[in-house]
Parts: structure tokens; sequence; C-alpha cells
């Protein structure tokens, strides 16, 4: 033998492992990191070589797949959160989401873990793995979010009522209607507002026993309130102020079984009040109320004087000193100051 030619004998199992450890290398699944935003990151490729390698698996990171066979095309968006593993010989694509406010090293680990993991799943997955073709992008659907509610400075709720106050005698109760106007303001969480309401009962009787008042009511009320408690069935407010009541009366005289008309009269009252309503939404901007209120007298409508009431004057009916009322109805909010 040649002495050259004894001299290259030593070579030649070096070569074979070298020439079969390349084809091995080639035989490998294929991935290729095709895209990562906002901008490369090294730090991933080195992560993900080294957990994709574990698994039997090279990494291309040549910034596209440039026709190689591959298992899988990764794309991560680390702006977005969001990592694509499109494997389209499969049919699969799968959508990974990074953790929240995750940054820097521990977003990089977080990615390579998450890729590696999804390689995985597909090297386990039939049909077997076949050369990648390229899928034609799809340009993503976002929703757009709910239009939210347009907010203004202050609030405005109009309201309509029935209802129905006790006003004394044998008066059970006199029934009447209210039309209410409030503004609000965003202020804190106890949403102050000012409300200012107008309730009139059309006609009611107060019983003596020998005179009878036949009368009518206007009543006019500002309150100062704050909203209390707010939860997912509606809303409590309370709220302090005043107003007046402006009574009209004709006074009924009885003789035996019938009943003589009078002078008629009118009382206008001063009154300190407190209000509790309750809301409950039934629509973006309508609502539901139920409202509580007690009015008090600051001058107390006096007795009946005069030549033609002489005979009433100890059995002279009047108003209550302290009245409730209770209104039910519904209010339209045209303008809101917030949710």
């Amino acid at each position: 033998m040649r002495p050259h030619a004894l001299a290259l004998t030593p070579l030649l199992p070096l070569s074979l492992a070298l020439v079969s450890s390349l084809a091995a290398a080639q035989a490998r699944p294929v991935v290729v990191l095709r895209d990562v935003r906002p901008q490369p990151s090294p730090a991933l490729e080195s992560s993900l070589r080294e957990m994709l390698d574990r698994l039997d698996v090279n990494l291309d990171a040549s910034s596209g797949d440039g026709g190689v066979p591959a298992l899988a095309v990764v794309d991560v968006d680390f702006g977005a959160a969001t990592i694509v593993v499109d494997s389209a010989g499969r049919g699969v694509t799968v959508r990974r989401a990074l953790p929240a406010n995750a940054t820097g090293q521990v977003a990089t680990e977080a990615a390579a873990t998450l890729i590696a993991s999804s390689v995985d799943v597909l090297l386990h997955t039939d049909p077997p793995r076949q050369p990648f073709k390229p899928a034609p992008e799809v340009p993503a659907v976002v929703e757009a979010p709910a239009p939210k509610p347009r907010l203004h400075p202050v609030g405005l709720d109009l309201g309509v009522g029935m209802g129905a106050r006790l006003s004394g005698g044998s008066s059970v109760v006199d029934f009447g209607a209210s039309v209410h106007a409030l503004v609000t303001l965003p202020l804190g969480t106890q949403l102050p507002g000012l409300y200012a309401a107008v309730a009139f009962q059309p006609g009611f009787d107060l019983t003596g026993e020998t005179v009878t008042l036949r009368g009518s009511a206007v009543s006019a009320r500002l309150f100062v309130q704050l909203e209390v408690l707010r939860w997912r069935f509606g809303r409590l407010e309370a709220g302090a102020g005043g107003g007046f009541d402006r009574f009209a009366f004709t006074p009924l005289q009885r003789e035996g079984a019938l009943l003589r008309p009078m002078a008629g009269r009118v009382a206008v009252a001063p009154i300190v009040s407190g209000l509790v309503t309750y809301r409950f939404p039934v629509g973006e901007s309508v609502h539901l109320f139920a409202s509580l209120t007690v009015d008090g007298d600051l001058r107390p409508p006096q007795p009946m004087r005069g030549p033609e009431a002489m005979a009433a004057d100890q059995n002279d009916p009047r108003p209550w000193t302290v009245r409730p009322m209770l209104q039910l109805g519904v209010s339209f909010a045209p303008l809101r100051a917030r949710e």
C-alpha cells in the first residue's frame, strides 16, 4: 500500500461520522423563526434554539422561510403579547398569548417556552410532517370596541310620576301627578345634584264635623341630594330641601243633609322636606323610580275664621303639619355626567 494511502486511513472513520451527523441534521424537522417584533431578539433565538435542540428540531432564524420544508413558521409580537405558530402542512395554526406585564428576559423565556411547547405538540400530532407551503397572509380581524356613551360636564334627568299624599282630616290619600328635573355633577362617588319637582293634587276633601274643605294643591320643591348607594340593581339617593304648598279650598258648611259652599280660601305654606329615591335601570338612560318625600309645614294653615264659619271654629279641618308622599314613575337622562 502506498504511504499516502496509509496516512489517510485514520481519517476515514472521522469523515464518515461527520457525514452521518450532517445527514442527521438535515433530516431533523425545521422551525422557521420568521418575524420578531418590534425588533429581532438574539436572546429569544438563543433560548429557542436550545429548547428545540432537546426536541431534535432545527431552528432557522434567517428572517424568512426561503422555501425551506418546515414543520412550522413562527411569528412573535412582543408589543401585542402574541405568538403565532403556523403549520400549513398540517392545517394547524396555534396562537399563544404572552403573560401580562412580562418584559425583558422574562418575556423572552416565556416566548421560547410557549413556542417549544407548541412545536412539541406538532411533533406528536398526525398526519406525518409534510413540506411547509407558505399560506397567504390574511389580515387579522380586530373587533372594534363597543362605543362608550358620550359623557357631559353635567347630567340631566327628566321624569314623570304618579303618587299619593296623606294630607289630613278623614282623607286617606290624595292622588296626583308630578314632574321633576335632576341636574348632577360628576364629583367624587356621591354624584351630588339639584332636584327640582312640581306636584299637583287636583281634588280632595278634608272632612270635619261641621265643615268639609274641598280643595286642590300645587307643590314645588328644590332639594340638594347625594347618591348614597350604587349597585347593579340601581342606586339610592337622599336629599334635603324645601319649597311651598299652595292649597285652594272651598269650605262646604253642613246644613242637615246638604253642604252649602262658602267663600273660597287660598293658603300658601312654606315647607321643609326630606327625600329618598330609588332608581332601577331598564335601559342605558332610562330608570324606573320610587321616591318617598316627607314634608313639614313651617307655618301651618290657620283655622277658618269669619261669620260664615263661626259654628265650625272648633272642628275646622286643616292639612296635617307633617305630610308624607310616595311617587312612582319613570325618568330619562338625555345628558349623562358619568356611567
